[in-house]
């Protein structure tokens, strides 16, 4: 019986755990959407720029993909 309560209890858990990172996820989507619009509107950004904003974003990715992978 306690098996099966402990059981229950890792279940919800790990449901409470993945609807928080979901929500984390969406609102970083959400917030990261309005914050390119915004450097698009205010700034033209040169080549320059916007060739450094594409290498953050690839070093970010593979920097979350490594830890990912690693846990």
């Amino acid at each position: 019986m306690t098996r099966l309560i402990m059981l229950v209890f890792l279940i919800v858990a790990a449901v409470a755990l993945a609807a928080v990172a979901t929500s984390a996820v969406a609102r970083a989507a959400r917030d990261a959407g309005a914050a390119g619009r915004d450097i698009v509107v205010t700034t033209k950004g040169t080549s320059m720029q916007k060739i450094a904003y594409v290498a953050l974003f690839i070093v970010m990715l593979g920097v979350t993909s490594g830890l990912l992978g690693g846990l």
